[in-house]
């Protein structure tokens, strides 16, 4: 009788992972806004806008503000049969910048976002920290709002940048984010300019909105 139980456990096996591949496959693309605490949140220049490229790189690490933008797993305890997600994607939104230093501020410019990467971590293990990169090549219009001593504010148009879609590290991102307790994450973007005036300038960003879309349920 105990071996008749085994064999019909076995035999029902594959039809319970067949059963979670259909299901899967009718689970919608679920959407989880400001995942990472990451809208509002400012992206610093490394340094002035240089002339060669007039460029620079931006970054933002949630370990390393005061307090910590530490974050939770992804809750998909209401996803039934133990599926999981394999394909996810991550998009942000810049808000607006502030020029500061001895340099041109014009009206408008145009910025160019010509990489961008997000790594994610355990809290306890930055070591084992998975980076998702992509080159979107986003353009952004700025356009002045305010000014003062040294700085000028723009609101930033038309531009949100992704990065993890066909990306060969998202699955490991995805075993950090749905497991092992608190998360950390970090954003940095390779920042180009239009106008060879504006080398010098520093540059301070605003993220705007941020998500993540979690697909290929199975």
């Amino acid at each position: 009788m105990k071996i008749k139980t085994l064999a019909v456990l076995a035999a029902g096996l594959p039809l319970l992972a067949s059963c979670g591949s259909i299901v899967g496959a009718v689970i919608p693309p679920v959407n989880i806004s400001n995942p990472a605490h990451l809208d509002g949140a400012t992206l610093t220049a490394t340094s002035p806008l240089m002339v060669q490229r007039v460029g620079t790189s931006v970054q933002y690490d949630t370990s390393a503000t005061v307090p910590a933008g530490s974050f939770d797993d992804f809750d998909l305890s209401k996803v039934p049969l133990g599926i999981k997600p394999y394909a996810a994607e991550i998009k942000a939104s810049l808000k607006s910048v502030v020029l500061s230093g001895t340099c041109v501020m014009p009206d408008s410019f145009s910025l160019s976002v010509d990489s961008l990467s997000v790594s994610v971590w355990d809290s306890s293990n930055k070591a084992g920290a998975v980076t998702l990169t992509a080159t979107p090549a986003v353009n952004i219009t700025a356009t002045r709002t305010d000014s003062g001593v040294g700085q000028s504010t723009y609101a930033l148009s038309g531009n949100v940048a992704s990065v993890g879609k066909g990306d060969a590290n998202v699955s490991k991102a995805l075993t950090i984010l749905t497991s092992g307790g608190t998360n950390d994450a970090s954003v940095s973007a390779k920042i180009s300019a239009d106008n060879n005036g504006m080398a010098g300038c520093n540059l301070s960003f605003k993220i705007g909105d941020s998500s993540v879309t979690l697909s290929n349920f199975k």
